[in-house]
């Protein structure tokens, strides 16, 4: 756990950094909703959490596809990683007391639950290597510390 703490804090970092590994994660391509109703002066698209759609062949709009990756993104992003790291790195030290501990399974449980609606749900990740890295260490830290969890805490 400590391990994957340490490649956490490196991860939140490079998010404050560069957006190019978050774009080869959150790599749905995008096109403006259309179906919205315009702007009036009780609804505006662009407060809607629908203004995108994924793309599709019949109606890539000229081919202007775009990510949903920004800067703003990519910092909440990071910021969220290293609070989970945080959490991890004191976790790894108190494996012992069980609401430390139950705080470190939530930690996983939140991740793969982000990526798993990014991929299935708003369709913003493609399945493939980058997103299988998160589910890969998500599930083997949920497993393994479940499956753990009477060795280490002391109740």
């Amino acid at each position: 756990m400590f391990g994957l703490s340490v490649i956490s804090v490196g991860n939140s970092l490079q998010n404050y950094l560069t957006l190019h590994y978050s774009r080869r994660l959150y790599n749905g391509q995008f096109v403006p909703n259309a179906s919205l109703p315009p702007k009036s002066v009780h609804f505006d698209p662009d407060d809607s959490i629908d203004k995108v759609t994924p793309a599709s062949t019949t109606n890539t709009k000229d081919g202007r596809t775009t990510d949903q990756v920004t800067p703003l993104a990519a910092r909440l992003f990071g910021t969220y990683t290293f609070l989970a790291a945080v959490v991890r790195i004191y976790a790894s030290y108190n494996l012992h007391i069980a609401p430390v501990y139950k705080m470190a399974i939530w930690t996983y449980i939140v991740a793969l639950f982000h990526f798993a609606s990014e991929w299935a749900v708003y369709r913003s990740a493609y399945l493939g290597p980058p997103i299988l890295f998160p589910f890969f260490f998500a599930t083997v830290g949920i497993t393994w510390m479940v499956s753990q969890y009477g060795f280490y805490v002391q109740e």
